[in-house]
């Protein structure tokens, strides 16, 4: 007999109100808040409350990512950039998205270990940078690589196309293509990003 094993893999990203994913667009705090959230509370079937987070002064009364941020602070995964504030509105940098998902992981704890590989050094993370410890771990697992000289840009910017391909490693996901190819029309599908484009299975899975 054949036997189908099935894995439901829950939405982690949304797209925009006007149906847009935005693929190139620089990642919010917030976004990248609510992406951790998501993943985590569905892991231990909890509820996120629309909420503010008291420690972080910066978080206004009714902000979307309220909740989200207050969720993951309780957890560790994220300690806001200090002096009380969050940033939510800010965009996040390499090394504060790799952080947050080194401490998420931790806490998550069902990764895939099997796509740990060899780190190699960057030459752009120096051993007394604040994330050093976590861009290292991150690279050690395979979930982020280097931009083809050397270099990790720690303090660039980082968009929701490569977001989702590091989320996706870490979890070890990967698209069923031929899933995806034969139900396109029941699927969650985004006009701005093409099947040609580098990330689109990624952001389909």
């Amino acid at each position: 007999p054949l036997e189908v094993e099935a894995q439901e893999h829950g939405a982690y990203i949304i797209g925009y109100d006007n149906g847009n994913f935005g693929p190139e667009d620089n990642m919010t705090r917030g976004e990248a808040a609510a992406i951790f959230a998501r993943l985590l509370s569905q892991r231990k079937g909890e509820h996120i409350y629309p909420t503010t987070y008291a420690a972080y002064t910066d978080i206004p009364s009714g902000a979307w990512y309220g909740g989200y941020a207050r969720y993951l602070t309780s957890y560790g995964v994220t300690y806001g950039r200090g002096n009380g504030l969050f940033a939510g509105e800010e965009y996040i940098s390499r090394a504060e998205f790799v952080t947050m998902a080194v401490r998420f992981f931790s806490v998550y704890g069902d990764g895939d270990p099997a796509i740990m590989g060899q780190y190699k050094d960057f030459d752009d993370v120096f051993p007394g940078y604040w994330a050093a410890r976590y861009i290292q771990e991150a690279a050690a697992y395979g979930w982020v690589k280097g931009d083809g000289t050397g270099l990790f840009r720690p303090e660039a910017t980082i968009t929701r196309s490569e977001v989702v391909v590091i989320v996706n490693r870490l979890l070890g996901r990967e698209a069923d293509v031929d899933y995806i190819r034969s139900n396109l029309r029941k699927l969650v599908t985004f006009p701005d990003i093409a099947r040609q484009h580098w990330a689109y299975w990624d952001v389909m899975e």
